[in-house]
C-alpha cells in the first residue's frame, strides 16, 4: 500500500513533549501547542497537537499582512501513538568553515520506527534548512514505483496518496510556479539549466527539478524550495519526480530513503531549504546562496585557486612525464598559475582514457598498487615535481578515480590512498573523477571517503568532476572543494567562449558560482576547426576577454602552458589585478546581470560584498555600443564607480540601473560601486 512520507516542514508527526524556550526568538513556544519560527524573512506559526505539527498562519517580517492556512490532511505516520518523544533547541557556535546556527531537534519513537528531524536557521541568512533521519520499519516509507507508467492520467499520481516528505501550503490557489532542473554529464549537455513555468491546478502536477519558485500573483511575494540532492536519476530510490504542485501548495518527493524492514541503521533524507515571503525571485535566491555560503563559508586561503590542467590541449596522458611537467611549471608560474593539476596519467595503472595502446586499461576498479607513481614517466617519483612547484609557489594537484565495486565498499582504502598522496607529495587538491552513484550505499560511502579524508587532513580539498555519469550535480557533494564543470576542446570545435559564459551565467542565478572551476583554453589552437565566417570562434575573441569569463569562479587554464604564444602573456596584467580583488569579490553573493549569453547580448555578473558591489560586464557581438544594466538587489544611485580593468566605460547610474559603453564587440568592464 502506498504511504505518504511525513512532512518535514509544514505538518510534522511528533508526540506531545515537554517544551523549553530557545536561546533566541528563532524558535519560540507561545504555549504548549503553539510554535513560532522566525527565519529572518517571515514568521511562521505552527499548531502542535496530538502528534501533528501544521502551519496555521505566516507573515512576512516586512509587512503586517498575515496569511492563514486550513488544517491539512494528517500524514499517515500520525496514525500511531508515540512511545516516547523528546525535543531540544540550542545554538551551535561558528567554526572557520560553518556559520553559527540555531537548531530545533525533534525525536519521536513509535512502536516499530523512529524519526529524527531538525529545523536549522543560520546566522546572517534567512530561511530554514529541514533535515530528516529515519530508522525502523522501512515499509512505512514505501516509494512509488513508476516504472512502466505514464505520468498522464495515472490514477496513483492523480491521487493525493503519493508519498512526499516536505510541503509548503499556498494561502490561495493563484500562484505562478517555476521549476528549475539541472543537467550534469556536461560532456553530453550544454544547456544545463532549464526552467518550466506553470500555474497550479486542482489535480497534482509532477516535475523533475532541484529548485521550485512560487510567486503569489496578487501580492508578488515569493516562496522558494530547494531540494539538495543529486540530480534526478542519480538519486537513491528515485520515484521519477521531485516536486508536485496543486491549488493547495507544494510537495517534495523522492527523499532517497531505501525501503527495508527492521532496518537498524539511520537513513537521512535529502535536505530541503525553504524561505517564504521574499520580496522578489532575486531576494529568495539571494537567501539560498547566502545560506549555502554559511553552511560552507568561502575561505580565500583555502578556496582561491587558479589551476592549470594540460589535458585541455587534447594530448591526454601522452605528455604526462617528469621533463614535460617541470618545463610546464616554469611557464605556468609566468602566467600566474597557483595550482597545477596533473590529471590522469601520473599513476601506475593506465585508465581507459590513456593514449597508450594496451589491453589492460582501468576505470571502474583499481588495485592499491595502481595508485603508485608511474616510474616510467616519473623516474624520481614526484619529488622533483614537488620541489619545483613549491619553489614557484604553486600547489600540486592529482587525479583520482575511486573504485566502484560493491558501491564503493573500498572507500576506506581509497581514502587512505588519497591521504598518502597528500602526506607524501604535498598534494592539496585531488580531482575526483568517474563517480557513479544512484543508491544510498554508494552515496554514503563516497561521502564518508571525502569527509573522513578532510577530517584527517585539514588542507586537503576535492575537485568534483561532473562531466559524465551519475555524480553529485550542483547541490550534493558540493561542500568538499569545487566543481569541475566542463571540458571542451578546440580540437573538436565544441569550445565557444559564449557557451562557457552562458553556463556560468545560468548557474550563477541559483548556486554560488565561486565553487565552480571555469575553463579557459588556448585560443590559438585549431583555428581551422571552425568555419572562416564563424563570428564567435575562439581565435577571434580577445584572450583577456576569455579569461574574464572565468573571474567570478575558479579559473581553469585548460591548456599546456608551453603551448602558448608570447602574445598570450599580455593577459598577466589582468590576472594580477584579479588576484588583488578576487578574495573580497568571491566572498560575496553573485547574481547574473543583463541578458542570457548567446554570443550577441550584453551580459554580466554582480557580486554583493560587505563594502562593495562588484560588476563584471560583457559586450558580446552586438551592434549597439551602449547597454543599460539593472541590479537585482540594491541601488547604485549616488555611489562612486571604480574601474579596475576592461575597455568598457561607466556612463551614469539611476536607482538600480546604470549605463555602460563599449567601443567594439567582445569587450568587458570590471569594477565596483562603493
Amino acid at each position: 500500500m502506498l504511504r505518504k512520507l511525513f512532512v518535514i516542514g509544514l505538518f510534522i508527526c511528533v508526540g506531545a513533549i515537554h517544551h523549553s524556550w530557545s536561546q533566541s526568538n528563532v524558535f519560540q513556544w507561545k504555549n504548549s501547542e503553539t510554535l513560532i519560527v522566525n527565519d529572518g524573512m517571515s514568521e511562521q506559526t505552527y499548531k502542535w497537537k496530538e502528534g501533528v505539527l501544521w502551519l496555521t498562519k505566516a507573515k512576512p517580517l516586512s509587512s503586517s499582512m498575515t496569511d492563514t492556512f486550513p488544517i491539512p490532511i494528517p500524514d499517515r505516520t500520525a496514525e500511531q501513538v508515540p512511545v516516547s518523544y523528546s525535543q531540544k533547541s540550542y545554538y551551535v557556535e561558528a567554526t572557520d568553515r560553518i556559520s553559527g546556527y540555531y537548531q530545533l531537534d525533534l525525536h519521536t519513537v513509535y512502536a516499530n520506527y523512529e524519526i529524527k528531524r531538525s529545523l536549522r536557521v543560520y546566522d546572517n541568512s534567512s530561511g530554514v534548512e529541514w533535515s530528516l533521519q529515519v530508522k525502523g520499519n522501512g515499509s512505512l516509507f514505501e516509494s512509488l514505483d513508476i516504472s512502466n507508467r505514464e505520468l498522464i492520467e495515472d490514477a496513483h499520481l492523480l491521487s493525493t496518496n503519493v508519498p512526499f516528505y516536505f510541503s509548503m501550503p499556498f494561502s490561495n490557489p493563484h500562484f505562478t510556479t517555476k521549476v528549475v532542473s539541472f543537467q550534469e554529464a556536461t560532456d553530453h549537455h550544454s544547456n544545463i539549466v532549464n526552467v518550466r513555468e506553470e500555474l497550479p491546478y486542482r489535480k497534482p502536477q509532477y516535475y523533475k527539478g532541484s529548485v521550485l519558485i512560487a510567486q503569489d500573483n496578487h501580492t508578488s511575494n515569493v516562496h522558494l524550495v530547494v531540494k539538495m540532492s543529486p540530480l534526478q536519476e542519480a538519486q537513491s530510490a528515485y520515484m521519477g519526480f521531485d516536486f508536485s504542485t496543486d491549488f493547495s501548495g507544494i510537495k517534495v518527493h523522492s527523499p532517497g530513503i531505501v525501503t527495508s524492514e527492521n532496518d537498524s541503521e539511520w537513513q537521512e533524507a535529502y535536505r530541503v531549504f525553504s524561505v517564504m515571503y521574499a520580496g522578489s525571485e532575486s531576494v529568495a535566491l539571494d537567501a539560498y546562496k547566502k545560506y549555502e555560503l554559511n553552511t560552507h563559508k568561502y575561505i580565500p586561503e583555502k578556496d582561491n585557486t587558479f589551476t592549470m590542467n594540460t589535458w585541455g590541449d587534447r594530448n591526454r596522458d601522452s605528455r604526462v612525464n617528469e621533463k614535460f611537467i617541470l618545463n610546464e611549471l616554469e611557464v605556468a608560474a609566468q602566467l600566474g598559475i597557483t595550482n597545477y593539476q596533473i590529471d590522469d596519467g601520473w599513476q601506475r595503472g593506465l585508465s581507459s582514457n590513456s593514449a597508450t595502446k594496451t589491453n589492460s586499461k582501468l576505470w571502474d576498479n583499481w588495485e592499491e598498487s595502481d595508485w603508485e607513481v608511474n616510474l616510467s614517466r616519473f623516474p624520481n617519483g614526484l619529488a622533483k615535481i614537488t620541489r619545483k612547484a613549491k619553489s614557484l609557489g604553486i600547489g600540486l594537484g592529482l587525479w583520482f578515480n575511486p573504485s566502484k565495486s560493491d558501491d564503493y565498499a573500498n572507500w576506506e582504502r581509497d581514502k587512505d590512498i588519497m591521504l598518502g598522496l597528500h602526506q607524501q607529495h604535498g598534494v592539496s587538491w585531488i580531482k575526483i573523477d568517474g563517480l557513479r552513484i544512484g543508491n544510498k550505499k554508494s552515496e554514503n560511502n563516497v561521502n564518508k571517503m571525502l569527509q573522513t579524508a578532510q577530517e584527517q587532513a585539514d588542507n586537503l580539498q576535492f575537485n568534483i568532476d561532473v562531466t559524465a555519469g551519475k555524480r553529485g550535480g550542483y547541490f550534493f557533494f558540493n561542500h568538499f572543494g569545487n566543481i569541475f564543470l566542463e571540458n571542451r576542446y578546440t580540437d573538436l570545435g565544441n569550445y565557444y567562449p559564449h557557451l562557457t559564459l552562458r553556463n556560468v551565467w545560468t548557474l550563477a542565478k541559483y548556486v554560488p558560482i565561486q565553487r565552480f572551476q571555469i575553463e579557459w583554453l588556448n585560443k590559438w589552437r585549431n583555428k581551422h576547426k571552425y568555419p572562416t565566417n564563424d563570428l564567435l570562434k575562439p581565435y577571434d575573441i580577445p584572450f583577456d576577454y576569455q579569461f574574464a569569463i572565468t573571474m567570478m569562479g575558479q579559473p581553469l587554464a585548460w591548456m599546456e602552458a608551453t603551448g602558448l604564444p608570447n602574445e598570450a602573456f599580455s593577459v598577466v596584467k589582468l590576472i594580477n589585478l584579479w588576484k588583488k580583488e578576487r578574495s573580497e569579490m568571491q566572498m560575496g553573493v553573485v547574481h547574473p546581470l543583463g541578458e542570457m549569453p548567446n554570443g550577441y547580448h550584453f551580459t554580466g555578473f554582480v557580486s554583493y560584498t560587505k563594502n562593495k558591489t562588484y560588476v563584471l560586464l560583457f559586450r558580446e557581438n552586438t551592434s549597439q555600443n551602449i547597454a543599460t544594466f539593472k541590479l537585482p538587489l540594491g541601488e547604485v544611485k549616488n555611489k562612486k564607480f571604480v574601474k579596475i580593468a576592461g575597455e568598457g566605460n561607466f556612463i551614469n547610474a539611476k536607482n538600480t540601473d546604470f549605463e555602460v559603453s563599449f567601443s567594439a564587440p567582445f569587450q568587458f568592464l570590471w569594477g565596483f560601486f562603493e
